[in-house]
């Protein structure tokens, strides 16, 4: 997936415009980058879990594994996207650094 876009799409990886140029942006992941992390986390080669060990030394694999197999048969990719597409979204370039940001009012006064 990019983050960088063209005019109100989040499919192109290049950054136009003066840095004070604030462009519009939507997240559009395209379904073969889906289905490219699907296969590949459907092809990873897990290494043995380490007995006795919890989560002292990283993530225990079993955790990982099935949290890797949510994201490839269960997680909405979709509905994520549209979530996050329901807040007006921007990009910008300060200082040489391409910015995505949202521009949201908070619903409490003050």
């Amino acid at each position: 997936m990019t983050t960088q876009s063209a005019p109100a799409t989040g499919t192109a990886a290049t950054a136009t415009g003066s840095d004070d140029e604030i462009r519009p942006f939507r997240i559009e992941v395209p379904e073969s980058d889906l289905d490219d992390l699907h296969e590949r986390l459907a092809r990873t080669r897990w290494p043995m879990e380490l007995r006795d060990v919890g989560w002292s030394r990283g993530v225990p694999v079993s955790y990982l594994r099935d949290l890797a197999e949510y994201w490839r048969t269960s997680f909405d990719w979709r509905k994520q996207e549209a979530a996050l597409n329901a807040f007006p979204q921007f990009t910008t370039t300060i200082d040489g650094q391409p910015i995505h940001f949202l521009h949201v009012s908070s619903a409490e006064p003050d």
